[in-house]
């Protein structure tokens, strides 16, 4: 089995498969990262991209491809994590990952007890140099996540890294929310079972054109999940309470 196991869910991608993978694994190639498997989980695409991800897993021994019918961000990445086999998780997407995120996450979890690492645009020294909207709509959800859920962390969308053990598998089949707020719904529940999450500082520039229509025809449904979450978890500590 792989140390390591890079999860990227892929949605009409076409344009840019080919490119980001080449790019990446060229770059893990330099940083002697060796030992690793890439999960793609393509989702519904309309495009080629089934196809061009096929050709990749067929030449590529690295690159390992699970199909979803439904176009579903947060079902794709779900079903990577749970496909997973190596003993760290990175959760990466097609544009927006960083090589030494991974050795710096991977190091620190091989030597201290940490459970989740998360990248984040939101922390005093990261860069963020995203469209504004997309910014603003960032601090917006963070603001309502402290308040919702007392969250401690500054961001749950991006890249992270996890320790792949029975904790995580466990948190993984608890969550009940899939399309925009998968990961978020996993970090909440990860901070109420205890796990020991940390963040980095990260560093994210746009490297092609911002979705940012799409982005906020999402918030809607991501708040009205989020409030059945909250919803939820309310009603499972009042019983526990009882």
């Amino acid at each position: 089995m792989p140390e390591i196991s890079i999860v990227i869910p892929i949605h009409n991608e076409e344009k840019y498969l080919l490119k980001y993978l080449t790019k990446l694994t060229s770059e893990l190639e330099t940083a002697n990262v060796k030992d690793y498997e890439i999960v793609l989980a393509e989702n519904g695409s309309t495009d080629k991209t089934r196809e061009i991800a096929n050709g990749l897993a067929e030449k590529l021994k690295t690159i390992r491809l699970i199909i979803l019918e439904k176009a579903d961000y947060g079902a794709a990445l779900k079903k990577c994590m749970m496909a997973a086999q190596g003993m760290y998780i990175i959760q990466y997407d097609l544009d927006y990952w960083d090589v030494s995120f991974l050795k710096k996450t991977v190091l620190l979890m091989k030597n201290f007890e940490y459970n989740i690492i998360i990248g984040s645009k939101n922390m005093l020294l990261s860069k963020d140099e995203r469209h504004p909207v997309r910014r603003i709509i960032s601090q917006g959800f963070r603001l309502f996540l402290t308040v919702l859920f007392g969250l401690k962390v500054s961001d749950t969308h991006g890249v992270k890294a996890f320790k792949n053990d029975d904790n995580l598998k466990q948190i993984i089949s608890e969550t009940r929310f899939k399309r925009h707020i998968f990961d978020t719904e996993l970090v909440i529940r990860a901070q109420r079972k205890g796990l020991n999450i940390i963040e980095l500082p990260m560093s994210v520039i746009e490297s092609r054109p911002s979705p940012t229509k799409t982005i906020i025809k999402r918030v809607p449904e991501a708040i009205a999940d989020l409030i059945s979450l909250w919803k939820e978890l309310s009603v499972k500590k009042t019983t526990k309470n009882k």
